[in-house]
């Protein structure tokens, strides 16, 4: 996917393509789909690569292809768990999710396991969420506004604000919802790490000098992070919360949809693979 000309080699004659790569390349692969005249479903993780992808709108329909980004756990099937808890209400007033991807035998102190790429992971505990709060979008930092949420069968979770996690629904709701946010769920510590490593600087994406060298520091991150979350095992389990909020047959109604799925035993998929 890093090589044009391999992707332009190859897509032709392919009805459908998945993108299961890194953010990073889906809007190269995305180019090389209408070329193609492939249609390109993906994992998606970052909203600004998703709105330039949605800008190529009259090129889709120029080469009759459907581009479909943002389709992973989340963002993706967690949006789509959103809109079914609204649609469960006559009329939704506040849509709340809450989705995470964890170890079942977590391992201090990191009681985490890698299941996608490190700077996707990264990515989501960097820079700002939006979200609505009274009707309107609003910008909220991420790694702010923490909560416990009793999640059975793990017990208590922590839950707090990271990027990206709903796509572009947050603008299309816009005037349709009050309320509409998204948290990530981990074992209780874990975020006070990653605020920490934050606050120091660790995420960032511009050089700095160190004894006259130049680095960045979110690769120096990776590199010392990844190999202590990083396993040939993964033996995973994630869960989702929505809560929906709003009236249902003229009454005040709080409608709750949880998902919890594991590591499969018999495939041997991930839970963050299957979802």
């Amino acid at each position: 996917v890093s090589d044009r000309a391999a992707l332009d080699a190859f897509l032709p004659g392919v009805d459908v393509a998945l993108s299961a790569v890194p953010y990073t390349f889906n809007l190269e692969i995305t180019r090389a789909c209408l070329a193609a005249g492939t249609s390109l479903c993906d994992m998606g993780g970052h909203t600004g690569v998703v709105r330039q992808q949605l800008a190529l709108d009259p090129e889709a329909k120029k080469a009759g292809v459907s581009i479909v980004p943002d389709c992973g756990m989340g963002p993706g099937l967690n949006v789509t768990m959103a809109m079914y808890a609204r649609e469960l209400l006559d009329e939704a007033r506040a849509v709340h999710i809450y989705d995470g991807g964890l170890p079942q035998d977590p391992v201090p102190p990191w009681n985490y396991q890698a299941t996608f790429h490190i700077n996707g992971l990264t990515n989501e505990m960097d820079g700002q969420a939006t979200f609505l709060r009274n009707g309107v979008l609003t910008a909220v930092e991420t790694l702010t506004e923490p909560e416990m949420i009793d999640f059975p069968p793990l017990g208590e979770l922590e839950a707090d604000v990271t990027s990206g996690g709903m796509s572009t629904s947050p603008w299309t709701l816009e005037g349709q919802l009050q309320e509409y946010t998204n948290k990530t769920l981990r074992y209780p510590g874990h975020f006070e790490w990653l605020r920490a490593f934050k606050e120091l600087g660790l995420f960032s994406e511009g050089t700095i000098k160190v004894n006259d060298k130049e680095v960045i520091p979110r690769e120096v991150f990776h590199a010392l992070l990844e190999p202590k979350i990083r396993a040939d095992d993964v033996r995973d389990i994630c869960v989702m919360r929505v809560i929906g909020q709003g009236v249902k047959d003229g009454k005040e109604t709080t409608v709750t949809v949880d998902l919890v799925d594991r590591y499969h035993e018999e495939t041997g998929f991930t839970a963050m693979e299957r979802l």
